[in-house]
């Protein structure tokens, strides 16, 4: 959360700068991307295929959409694989601002009760609920319970607006000395202290008896969980103002064993959030960083940087991941809103893609500028891109499957999924596909929109993949691979490369004679090799035993520039008793 013009939160990221690339802006319409475009329908087979369990699945922020909205849009949403959608806060506001320049109002809340101005009713919640139950789909609140509105700026920064209940406004115990955090590595500061507004006294049991009696209202009316906004600034019960609050209000929510809970806890300063973490799910959004400059936002594309979560240590089981959040897009910072929409999609692809965590796409705001539509109209649209359907779909069938990452290059993530699957996310030039994969035999056909297909034989997988694209790769009830019987007389073959110094950028490849080796095409070349002992690359083919190949390495940029080394041709026949083939590159 925050609020306008002033800092609410001290943000502990990089400062992301440079110049994007202009993007096609997307209107409120169905729109096609990459020429595939989704037409909003869910078939009841579709609405099945979502996960039983809210974890499973990707959750959709449908950020500041009105309740009916919402509910119009049910059967795209579920078409497109989203098992949950997050609502904006759903409690009554200080003010009936509607602009989408005014988001913050909604999270200044001056009671405890559902229906605003902005999202809708009480009634229009109800039937929002009902109508996301005939689709599976699970609806999670944004929760403030750290705070209320505030009386203005200034002076008054701390002091409540005058329209909050007044049983709460006029309760001396219900409310925190009025100052805001000076020390962010102090937990009794950032649990006892503001945030840039009037901070509630959460360990008072009769304001807890406010907040359950709220939350137990929207969960009779068919809410599914929860996000707790500022939930890093209520303290646990380890905290030196430790209380109650988590153990308390968590333990005492109706249908508790099927509600999906997470906390906002902010990375940086006194976070434990991994304290967090034993109470409800928690968010990464130090990952949300890594991601971003994973695909280049700030810097060079580094697809490493998505491997760690970088979440304190807490099992990836309990973190919701995010690409960008409406903090990142929204907040004065700007941390994120200059991020294109095909950085959006590459990063959704590599976050969505993995198991365990429970990923959540953020919708930005329709028209043009940064908030260009009014708070409770629909968003952008990137959600209805077909590649980040098919990364959805994805997901929704390997929720059992475990992983392994795999990378070529620091510009190709490979994200395998047990036996059964595996999405590939370039974000370099044209790519030779070929790795070991635990995937079983047969040809695999593309579901994204980098197309082509995709052939795993005798424990690899081969194939190519434009610039620029994702490949998703699995077998659903409607797709049977095509299978290929296992190669004979196939020799996985070693080159190492020694002194093959590169500049920033350049990786290194091999390309020869035969089709297996390219054909001396240098956009079929094998690799990038691995360069964990670099100066020395090394890259792996695989090979007709037997076959005397003529080949060569070269140095290749994420451009297309390349440089051969220089010399004759060099030549191996291929031997499974000699699968190696060592040398030094020449200048």
């Amino acid at each position: 959360m925050s609020q306008k013009n002033q800092k609410m939160k001290p943000r502990w990221s990089i400062l992301l700068a440079g110049a994007v690339l202009l993007q096609t802006i997307v209107g409120a319409g169905y729109a096609a991307y990459e020429g595939k475009s989704f037409m909003g329908t869910a078939s009841a087979a579709e609405s099945s295929a979502l996960p039983a369990a809210t974890k499973d699945g990707v959750i959709f922020h449908a950020w500041n959409w009105s309740f009916d909205n919402i509910k119009a849009n049910l059967p795209a949403i579920a078409a497109a694989g989203f098992k949950s959608i997050q609502t904006s806060p759903i409690q009554g506001n200080k003010e009936a601002a509607t602009a989408g320049s005014n988001w913050w109002v909604l999270y200044q809340p001056t009671n405890f009760t559902i229906g605003n101005t902005q999202l809708g009713t009480r009634e229009q919640f109800r039937q929002m609920n009902a109508e996301a139950d005939k689709y599976g789909i699970s609806i999670i609140v944004d929760v403030v319970a750290n705070h209320t509105g505030n009386a203005g700026g200034g002076n008054l920064t701390y002091t409540p607006a005058t329209n909050v209940d007044p049983t709460i406004l006029n309760n001396q115990f219900f409310w925190h000395e009025k100052r805001g955090i000076e020390n962010w590595d102090d937990r009794w500061q950032v649990t006892q202290w503001g945030i840039g507004l009037p901070d509630l006294n959460t360990s008072n049991q009769e304001l807890q008896d406010k907040i359950i009696a709220f939350l137990n209202d929207a969960v009779a009316l068919g809410a599914d969980g929860f996000r707790f906004d500022a939930a890093k600034h209520i303290e646990l019960p380890e905290d030196p103002a430790g209380s109650n609050f988590w153990t308390r209000v968590l333990g005492s929510l109706n249908n508790k064993a099927n509600l999906y809970n997470y906390g906002e806890i902010l990375q940086g300063g006194a976070d434990n959030i991994a304290g967090y973490a034993n109470h409800m799910n928690v968010t990464a959004s130090k990952y949300g960083e890594e991601v971003r400059l994973a695909v280049g936002f700030g810097g060079n594309v580094n697809v490493g940087l998505a491997q760690p979560f970088v979440a304190g240590n807490v099992n990836p089981s309990k973190l919701v991941t995010w690409v960008e959040s409406h903090d990142t897009y929204a907040n004065d910072s700007s941390e994120s809103t200059a991020m294109t929409d095909y950085q959006l999609k590459m990063g959704w692809a590599l976050i969505a893609a993995r198991a365990q965590t429970t990923s959540l796409f953020f919708d930005r705001p329709a028209g043009s500028g940064k908030f260009g539509s009014n708070l409770g109209a629909t968003g952008k649209g990137l959600w209805k891109d077909g590649d980040i359907i098919a990364v959805n779909k994805f997901h929704n069938a390997m929720a059992a499957e475990g992983e392994y990452l795999r990378t070529q290059g620091n510009q190709t993530m490979l994200i395998e999924r047990g036996t059964k699957g595996m999405v590939i996310v370039n974000l370099g030039g044209n790519m030779q596909i070929n790795s070991v994969t635990n995937m079983a035999n047969g040809t695999y056909t593309n579901k994204a929109s980098g197309g082509g297909s995709f052939t795993v034989s005798n424990g690899r997988i081969t194939g190519s993949l434009a610039a620029g694209k994702i490949a998703v790769l699995y077998n659903d009830p409607n797709t049977i691979a095509t299978p290929t019987p296992p190669a004979q007389n196939l020799v996985n073959v070693t080159f190492t490369i020694q002194n093959a110094t590169t500049v920033m950028g350049q990786n290194v490849y091999i390309s020869g004679s035969i089709p297996e080796l390219g054909s001396w095409d240098v956009n079929k070349a094998i690799g990038p090799g691995s360069s964990a002992s670099y100066p020395t690359w090394t890259v792996t083919a695989q090979l007709p035993a037997g076959t005397v190949v003529q080949y060569k390495a070269l140095k290749k940029d994420a451009s297309g520039n390349f440089v051969w080394e220089s010399g004759e041709n060099r030549s191996y026949t291929v031997s499974a008793s000699n699968p190696n083939a060592t040398f030094a590159f020449r200048p």
